[in-house]
């Protein structure tokens, strides 16, 4: 699992130095939102909020977010998405990566993460693993 976090934060600081240069629009790294589905709401959580309830004992206020890994914005606006990437590394490395799916207790229950990024954000959500590259919905 650690080694997972390992690629995982070398993965998005590799992605944040090329999108930096390629990506003319603004792009959100590990930005964590909460979504209504029912109201069609969604709101950014900043980091420091975040922060702030997990050492507070909150956690449970940070129930209804979501945290893809990147955001690539649409039109400049920071709560719409042109694409919306996660990465998976998938152990051991002969699985397929796949969105992972919540579980009863969440505010999705029974919806892929994909699924509910795209809900939530528009655009399309895509895997990216180093096994398969670009894995489309």
């Amino acid at each position: 699992m650690r080694l997972g976090q390992q690629k995982h934060a070398l993965a998005l600081e590799c992605a944040r130095e090329v999108l930096a240069s390629l990506w003319p629009e603004p792009f959100s790294i590990e930005q964590r939102y909460r979504y209504y589905p029912h109201a069609l709401l969604l709101e950014t959580v900043g980091r420091e909020e975040a922060a702030r309830l997990l050492a507070q004992g909150c956690g449970h206020e940070l129930w209804r977010t979501i945290k893809p890994d990147i955001v690539l914005h649409a039109n400049r606006d920071l709560l719409r998405s042109a694409v919306t990437l996660d990465f998976k590394f998938p152990c051991p490395d002969t699985n397929l990566p796949q969105w992972t799916r919540y579980g009863a207790n969440s505010a999705y229950a029974g919806k892929g993460q994909g699924e509910v990024y795209e809900a939530a954000l528009g655009g399309e959500a895509v895997i990216v693993s180093p096994r398969v590259g670009v894995v489309l919905r």
